[in-house]
């Protein structure tokens, strides 16, 4: 990163103090989506963008270490632009993604990650700026988010709906994997705390397969229940809709 970076970005603060309507007009609206960084918050996040991407054109921004489980989602309406570094004004990835996005016009500019990346609002002078509520992300931001996805969905007139149709695997694939388990049902991913009495088979993280195979996230969907550590597996576990047991 620059050691010019902090400073510019203090220096130029004042440009996006100017007023704004937070709402646009009806119709379709056209939204560039930072994506999280983590794994974890990829996938608390795609309820949103499923949603959205339902109304609005939506363009994510994502980071490249995260492309092999974006592959396996079923939002197939947006464009994605990869990045492998987090952006940031005066860096060589800040200036691929200006050029590969060109000059194009947002009616929203979403930033999902925690702590907010104050270097997108330079990419293009988009009015309606939103983020989760952090103290030192305004003006850069200026629609504001308390409470999480709840609020942002209900700013953007999202309902609620069910999530499990997010992630889809071939059931030929899926019952492949089952057979090379050879486990007995009920199953339950094991995930750092392994339960005592659970009456079924389990697949045991780390043991079974590997967090870093993709096959991973086909074992876990094929699981009945889930009990381990909050992770990217319990947000998976959760969006679709499994049991969740305490360690």
């Amino acid at each position: 990163m620059s050691i010019f970076l902090p400073l510019y970005l203090r220096m130029t603060k004042n440009r996006f103090r100017r007023q704004f309507n937070p709402l646009c007009d009806a119709g379709k609206h056209a939204c560039l989506v930072s994506m999280p960084s983590d794994a974890a918050g990829f996938i608390r996040a795609l309820p949103f963008v499923l949603g959205l991407s339902k109304t609005d054109t939506v363009v994510l921004l994502l980071p490249k270490n995260l492309e092999g489980l974006y592959s396996i989602i079923t939002i197939k309406k947006c464009e994605t632009v990869f990045y492998e570094k987090r952006p940031a004004v005066f860096s060589a990835e800040y200036r691929r993604l200006h050029e590969q996005l060109g000059e194009r016009k947002f009616d929203f500019l979403i930033e999902l990650s925690t702590p907010p990346n104050t270097s997108l609002p330079h990419l293009y002078r988009v009015e309606r700026r939103v983020t989760f509520f952090d103290t030192n992300s305004f003006p850069y931001y200026n629609i504001l988010i308390k409470d999480g996805y709840a609020s942002l969905m209900r700013f953007f007139g999202i309902s609620e709906e069910s999530t499990k149709g997010i992630f889809h695997f071939q059931n030929r694939d899926l019952r492949a994997v089952e057979k090379r388990l050879g486990k007995a049902r009920p199953l339950l991913f094991v995930n750092e705390h392994d339960p005592v009495g659970w009456d079924g088979g389990r697949i045991v993280l780390g043991t079974d397969v590997m967090p870093e195979d993709l096959v991973v996230w086909k074992m876990l969907y094929i699981a009945d229940a889930y009990c381990g550590a909050r992770d990217a597996f319990y947000e998976f576990a959760v969006l679709n809709e499994k049991r969740i047991l305490d360690g």
